[in-house]
């Protein structure tokens, strides 16, 4: 009589609580990064098997879709506030003010860390960049069109808008110099917000770079 096959109790842990290992798995990546991590590493750090993580995630690279998508509040914050009579200057500094607090900054690093995996194996991590860069792109062209950005700018602003303030939160990641980038931020969004205001200045149907 064949014996019983063994239960690995670590596969037991998060039986029927996914979520509830997503959030595990998102918090440690959030906390560590993802350099050189492996399945098997986090499989240890969350107290599960590296079979059982396999069995939900399949590999690494679905497994760090999971986590981008877990902490989708890092994304498209201004899409929907953008609207006709919005200051866009209030509208882009309560983003900088929320995302780059101590407690949310570090989830930008984790998609930065992302993103050089993309651009490095873009075989394995493509799909990283549509999200990273795509995503942020669509939103903020339909928060543009909101506040009456001309249709022909809209790609090209979402574009200088995006790498500005992503610029400027790399640089805060680098150096945690908070005042210097601050102000630097402020330059940015108040020079924004002036060319913003002439989208519903009669005669003026361009944003000058």
């Amino acid at each position: 009589m064949p014996e019983p096959e063994r239960i690995d109790k670590r596969s037991l842990r998060y039986a029927g609580r996914r979520e509830e290992l997503l959030d595990a798995l998102t918090r440690y990546v959030i906390d560590n990064g993802v350099g050189e991590l492996t399945v098997r590493q986090l499989a240890q750090a969350v107290g599960v098997s590296h079979a059982s993580l396999l069995n939900h995630f399949e590999s690494k690279e679905n497994l760090l879709s999971e986590v981008i998508e877990n902490m989708r509040g890092e994304s498209i914050p201004i899409a929907v506030p953008m609207k006709p009579g919005v200051d866009p200057a209030t509208v882009l500094t309560a983003w900088w003010t929320e995302r780059t607090t101590p407690e949310v900054l570090p989830r930008f690093r984790v998609m930065v860390e992302i993103y050089a995996l993309a651009l490095g194996d873009r075989e394995r991590y493509g799909r990283f960049l549509d999200r990273f860069v795509g995503d942020w792109i669509e939103a903020l062209e339909a928060g543009l069109r909101q506040a009456g950005c001309p249709e022909d700018d809209v790609a090209s602003v979402a574009t200088l808008l995006l790498s500005q303030m992503r610029g400027l939160s790399m640089d805060l990641l680098a150096t945690g110099d908070r005042a210097r980038v601050d102000r630097a931020f402020g330059l940015f969004v108040d020079g924004f917000a002036a060319r913003a205001r002439e989208w519903s200045t009669p005669g003026s149907d361009r944003l000058q770079h």
